[in-house]
């Protein structure tokens, strides 16, 4: 009888093979397992036992640099261990700037500033790595640099825009230079950065980012653009806001309703369009004493009109108002429809148009009371030399009788009138 051993053997050496393989990966897993472990203390002798059983392992030759950094005992020892894990592994931003602070600490400027580079080459649209360049370079007086890295962190990190781009202008104090090496060409950055500009009253640099912003043609919330124009107005660079507000219709179409005219200086002034509540349209406050609102059942002209109720308190004015660019040394006639029900007061309320700054006045109508129908009110004036702007509100002179009632107003006009010369015989 023959007995076959070839298939048995075959057999024995796979399962042995198999064996040593599972043996070698569980020597290897438990090694890197209680590696992990060790690591897992901040305890420099684990780490260090950590290293020995994984020497290849970048990580825990960053965290025994990191110890020995942190500890002073030995800031050469740390370096060194740093540069190790470098080597190891560079494509991780964190070791390269863990290496730089080492080098900034042992005052190794030229050194530092390779690692810096290097954990930007690693990382480079990483918000946090472009700010620790960016502080870096700022620091060594590099300002292009620094503005280049504030770019990164600009474009890809929307809760630190505000506080990046006050540090942006604080060493700077150049728009352009902000413009040109540290903002993205982005609707939302450029606005940001007007707001910033707005906030700190600087209307030069406010007009140059304006233009910027108007230059990228994108539309956006006209809301955004009011505090502009309240500080052009308050800066009384009234040229400057007319310029601004025909810009902003230029690049928003639905904004073309609200430009004034030659038939009519007054912006929606038959209320026909919404009520912006800013730039040169109406601007309006919340008052439950002299409620406003839009009605579309009682109106002169079109279909809507401006109703205000007052509920008996006293109120000095309806809290609605509009800013009106004009000539100086020039004619003009203002003339508005309103209707009353049942106004009851010693003082109701009159139109208004005053010089938006001096507040000399041009025109005050008599008080509206009691009922009436729609009714023509008309006032011609002449604006002085040096009057560019004018206030239009409603007003109670004197302010403080208490009154009840409600008033319309529609058809709200304001134009320029020539003055005629004659010829002497």
């Amino acid at each position: 009888m023959r007995i076959e051993f070839r298939s048995t053997f075959r057999e024995l050496c796979f399962a042995a093979a198999c064996l040593t393989v599972v043996g070698l990966y569980l020597l290897l897993a438990g090694r890197a397992y209680w590696a992990a472990h060790l690591a897992a203390s901040p305890d420099l002798h684990n780490i260090q036992r950590a290293i020995r059983l994984e020497p290849s392992n970048a990580e825990y030759r960053e965290l025994l640099g990191r110890n020995l950094a942190l500890s002073g005992a030995s800031l050469d020892g740390a370096i060194s261990d740093y540069r190790t894990s470098v080597q190891l592994n560079p494509y991780e931003s964190r070791y390269w700037l863990d290496l730089a602070s080492a080098y900034q600490v042992a005052g190794h400027l030229e050194d530092q500033e390779q690692a810096v580079e290097r954990a930007v080459d690693a990382d480079p649209t990483t918000p946090h790595v472009a700010a620790e360049a960016a502080n870096f370079f700022l620091l060594q007086g590099d300002l292009e640099k620094a503005l280049r890295h504030f770019r990164t962190v600009l474009a890809n990190d929307p809760e630190a825009v505000n506080p990046t781009l006050q540090l942006c202008w604080r060493v700077t104090g150049d728009a352009n230079q902000i413009f040109d090496q540290a903002l993205p060409r982005r609707t939302d950055l450029y606005l940001s950065f007007l707001q910033l500009l707005v906030s700190k009253q600087e209307s030069v640099a406010a007009e140059n980012a304006w233009d910027h912003l108007i230059g990228l043609k994108e539309t956006f919330p006209t809301k955004l653009a009011f505090p502009y124009f309240r500080l052009l107005i308050a800066k009384q660079e009234v040229t400057a806001a007319q310029t601004a507000w025909q810009q902003l219709a230029q690049v928003d179409e639905a904004l073309q309703p609200y430009l004034s005219s030659r038939e009519n200086l007054i912006v929606n002034g038959g209320f026909e369009e919404n009520l912006l509540n800013g730039g040169f349209d109406w601007w309006y406050e919340s008052n439950p004493h002299a409620a406003l609102a839009i009605d579309t059942d009682q109106f002169y002209r079109g279909t809507r009109s401006l109703s205000v109720t007052f509920d008996g308190r006293s109120v000095p004015a309806a809290s609605i108002a509009q800013f009106i660019s004009v000539k100086p040394d020039t004619d003009y006639e203002f003339s508005a429809e309103s209707r009353t029900q049942d106004i009851d007061s010693a003082s109701g309320p009159r139109f208004s148009i005053a010089d938006a700054y001096t507040k000399v006045s041009y025109v005050l109508t008599d008080d509206l009371l009691g009922t009436n129908p729609w009714h023509l009110q008309q006032a011609r004036f002449h604006t002085g030399p040096n009057t560019n702007l004018l206030l239009l509100n409603i007003v109670r002179q004197p302010a403080a009788p208490l009154i009840r009632g409600k008033l319309w107003i529609d058809d709200v006009r304001l134009v320029e009138k020539q003055t005629k010369t004659g010829s002497a015989n």
